[in-house]
């Protein structure tokens, strides 16, 4: 199974941002300005990860949509766990990183309705992230024909 680096806090920090690209996902990804919740892509790679509600209300977030189909299998991955809001459009929790296996501080902030910034820490002083883009939702046809637009 490939391993999606969440963010790499040593590589990050010289590697720079990769071009944001804006792709469709199934209806019902769109939040409001102040909320995470919603299908969310990365930067580097195509992937799109899920923001949703976990755990009595925390904030979590998994591996929803790659791709390349021979990475298929890592679909579901949860990368964020347990999340409480912070502050005013923040939340903190505990990042996954597939590329080392640890599992580091983890910060969400919401700079705008489409705009998600994700950053781990190590120590609490290392800290690498990234800026991600919220997935337009597209108008799904449900089995009767009609939009069902969730």
């Amino acid at each position: 199974m490939k391993r999606f680096p969440v963010f790499d806090p040593f590589a990050r920090l010289a590697a720079g941002m990769a071009a944001l690209a804006l792709l469709a996902a199934p209806a019902g990804a769109v939040g409001g300005a102040n909320d995470p919740h919603g299908v969310w892509l990365r930067p580097d790679g195509g992937e799109q990860f899920s923001f949703y509600d976990c755990d009595n209300g925390l904030l979590c977030a998994k591996l929803v949509s790659v791709a390349k189909p021979e990475d298929a299998s890592a679909v579901g991955m949860v990368i964020l766990r347990g999340a409480t809001k912070s502050g005013p459009n923040e939340w903190k929790g505990k990042l996954y990183n597939a590329q080392d296996g640890k599992t580091y501080e983890g910060y969400v902030s919401l700079r705008s309705a489409n705009e998600l910034r994700l950053k781990g820490c190590l120590w609490g002083v290392l800290c690498s992230g990234e800026t991600w883009t919220r997935v337009a939702a597209v108008k799904t046809h449900g089995a009767d024909g009609e939009g069902a637009g969730r």
